[in-house]
């Protein structure tokens, strides 16, 4: 059976080799930014451009101890793979973060409930022009 070009569940995620576990969402983004430009008598923009990037991911978990141990700083490599919905070959994504910077995560937790976390991590290109964020489909 080919893959479904549908995908469902986070499977494998890691971040500085420490894998991460109990993964309720996560999200990864390019960052882009459009910049309008007008002048003399222009009501409208004349001219949009894509003039910075700021790639971005975040990680919701109930495994709140594993992203305890995670400095806020720590440059590393993210990456996670989204499922395929059928686990069928060629049909889940790769997400790879390089420059992944480890910015913050907030546990919270109510009383008869899960707790959980959300990690941020925001990255930077080695380059200027590279982009730090990639996918794979697996």
């Amino acid at each position: 059976m080919s893959a479904t070009k549908v995908q469902a569940n986070w499977s494998t995620c890691t971040f500085n080799s420490v894998t991460i576990t109990r993964i309720t969402a996560a999200s990864f983004g390019p960052g882009g930014t459009l910049t309008d430009f007008s002048g003399d008598l222009d009501v409208y923009p004349t001219v949009i451009a894509n003039l910075m990037n700021n790639p971005h991911a975040s990680v919701t978990t109930a495994d709140i101890g594993t992203m305890q141990g995670f400095a806020p700083g720590t440059t590393s490599t993210l990456t996670a793979t989204l499922s395929d919905a059928l686990k069928q070959s060629g049909g889940a994504i790769v997400f790879t973060l390089v420059n992944a910077v480890f910015e913050n995560h907030d546990p919270q937790a109510q009383h008869a409930a899960f707790g959980s976390t959300t990690g941020t991590w925001k990255a930077f290109s080695s380059d200027g022009s590279t982009s730090p964020l990639s996918i794979a489909r697996t």
